[in-house]
């Protein structure tokens, strides 16, 4: 009875795996559109995008010193352009109950960029 137990158990958790990961490609841009390597197309409605794949800007400070000044601090700003575009592979991991797919970032094969 315990084993039966046990097995059941084991059956549940795979079942509902927390997470999964998987490959897709970026079919349109706006609006967004990914095609999973082995499932269906995810529409921006199902998609949480991570920070790396999107364009933003960055606030900050920088220490600038000379040989003939003081340090002194400047503030910045950094507008960074990493939105993703039509045909790049992207890594995903589906939320646990599959409603939700986060891109995490761009995918290299092989260390290519």
């Amino acid at each position: 009875m315990l084993e039966i137990m046990k097995q059941l158990a084991l059956d549940a958790v795979d079942k509902e795996s927390l997470a999964d990961f998987t490959i897709g490609t970026v079919s349109s841009v706006s609006p967004l559109v990914i095609r999973q390597e082995d499932g269906p197309e995810l529409t921006e409605r199902f998609l949480v995008l991570a920070r790396s794949v999107t364009d933003h800007e960055e606030r900050g400070q920088a220490r600038i010193w000379t040989e003939n000044e003081p340090d002194r601090w400047s503030e910045y700003r950094l507008i960074r352009r990493n939105g993703l575009k039509q045909g790049e592979k992207v890594i995903l991991v589906k939320a646990s109950g599959g409603q939700q797919y986060v891109v995490l970032d761009r995918a290299a094969k092989g260390g290519e960029e």
